[in-house]
């Protein structure tokens, strides 16, 4: 399965790195990986829509990082960040509804 690391564009904070989860062999798509980080914060769930790169309204650029690269889970936002310039490709930004 895919390995998403999800950073919020407000704060630039690490929202989550599905390797960090044991329950991450479920998350097929962006989204997933959002909803995934929501459900183990205890947050309400919430909708969301994929915006262009570049657009003002996304809440979140999510990355992907290739499973051979590192299947190591990050233990700190900038070792996340580190894994993304390194190793990452953005695949999408959300916008995140009834947050």
């Amino acid at each position: 399965m895919a390995r998403f690391i999800v950073i919020e564009r407000g704060t630039g904070r690490v929202y989550g790195d599905t390797a960090r989860l044991s329950s991450a062999e479920k998350v097929v798509s962006p989204a997933d990986a959002v909803c995934l980080f929501d459900r183990h914060l205890g947050r309400a769930t919430r909708g969301f829509g994929y915006v262009k790169p570049d657009s003002d309204a996304a809440s979140y650029d999510v990355y992907e990082i290739p499973r051979s690269r590192s299947d190591a889970a990050t233990a700190s936002d900038p070792e996340a960040r580190a894994l993304v310039r390194e190793h990452g490709s953005l695949v999408t930004a959300l916008v995140s509804y009834n947050s």
